[in-house]
């Protein structure tokens, strides 16, 4: 019988449970002191003063997007392949999206493309770490400051991604983690918002909830400060936290064993000519939240996806590219090489935590299998 291998699975410990219940019969379950420690750990664990806990992944941008200043007006670069998560906030802020092309090779962000699409309205460049591999965010930043233009990093593949031996949340103005269901951390779902300054994390801080300084006043009947400027409803709770907290014991191992699954896998599949394995950036070091081959067309794709999947390897896109919705049709540009290349052909291929030695050689052995097949 063949096995039954998944493309994601849910990393959630029994080591959760105790306190998990505790917070829920605590009486208070909203954000409070398991958030509050959630966030200083966090801020721990990738190196940064000045991370803000929020309630997802689309949060995190939108409050990155409003920090930044995006508004109606501006032009927003951006890469259409990625989640919607990541475009459809700068849309919602009235902001129109600038289309950059993105490496073939990677399927990050082509820095090379970014020039010629900058203008006087442009305010602000945004990238994603594709699967985990980070950007040049050496050459983006050269651009930006070149521009005096803000850097905004979806970094919701790359939590544990280093670029130039520092952890992703230290090199732009704002970078921004998920911790939803299937990332390498899940809180069930969250959020975080990593920033340079303290004036920053302070104004996160307050934009998160309604913008209400609540820390501004010392009444404990009225519980409310003074509003400043108008905010959102976007603060994580203390259930969500205590998840987060337990899960962030574990998160060296985990990241780890994505990483040594990697290592496997491009082992093993070295020299096959009809599949072009995935590139890691120059001073970059992956966390390989995907493990994204390139086969030589779609039809190809098709063949090779249905026969792994008849063998039991979930396999898949992911994420579609963006310019194709019709959402963002009056954005739409036929100068994106890189992307109909990449687009039409990569597939994802199981790599996470959940794999055992054995079921990388059954990949692999498969795979091989497959490709002589068809």
């Amino acid at each position: 019988m063949n096995r039954k291998i998944p493309l994601f699975k849910v990393h959630m410990p029994k080591t959760v449970l105790g306190p998990l219940g505790k917070v829920l019969m605590s009486g208070y379950i909203s954000e409070g002191d398991k958030s509050h420690e959630f966030e200083k750990n966090f801020q721990e664990f990738i190196g940064n003063p000045n991370v803000a806990l929020v309630n997802s992944g689309t949060s995190a941008l939108s409050l990155a997007y409003r920090l930044a200043g995006i508004g109606p007006g501006d032009e927003v670069i951006s890469t259409p392949m990625t989640c919607l998560a990541t475009n459809e906030p700068i849309m919602t802020s009235g902001a129109k999206i600038i289309w950059a092309d993105i490496d073939k090779n990677t399927g990050n962000i082509d820095t090379k493309s970014l020039e010629g699409r900058i203008t006087p309205k442009t305010k602000a460049i945004v990238v994603v770490h594709w699967a985990g591999n980070p950007v040049d965010l050496g050459a983006v930043t050269k651009i930006a400051k070149k521009h005096n233009l803000k850097v905004i990093e979806d970094a919701a593949h790359a939590l544990g991604a280093k670029y130039d031996g520092k952890y992703i949340g230290n090199h732009s103005d704002y970078v921004c983690f998920s911790f939803q269901a299937i990332k390498h951390l899940t809180t069930v779902d969250g959020g975080a918002v990593a920033v340079k300054t303290p004036e920053e994390y302070q104004r996160a801080i307050l934009l998160r909830w309604y913008g209400n300084a609540r820390s501004s006043t010392s009444d404990p009947i009225k519980w409310s400060g003074d509003v400043l400027e108008p905010g959102y409803k976007m603060h994580m709770n203390d259930v969500n936290a205590t998840i987060g907290l337990e899960q962030l014991k574990y998160m060296p191992k985990i990241i780890a064993m994505y990483k040594k699954n990697a290592a496997y896998l491009l082992e093993g599949l070295e020299g096959i000519k009809e599949i072009t394995l995935p590139q890691t950036t120059v001073n970059g070091e992956s966390s390989f939240w995907l493990f994204t081959i390139k086969l030589p067309g779609e039809d190809y794709r098709q063949r090779f996806s249905e026969a792994l999947r008849a063998r039991g390897i979930a396999n898949g896109i992911v994420h579609s590219r963006n310019d194709a919705y019709s959402l963002f049709k009056s954005w739409k540009r036929s100068d994106l090489p890189g992307v109909d290349d990449f687009c039409s052909r990569m597939l994802n291929i199981p790599c996470g935590w959940w794999l055992s030695k054995s079921d990388v050689s059954y990949i692999i052995k498969n795979i091989k299998e497959v490709v002589k097949e068809i």
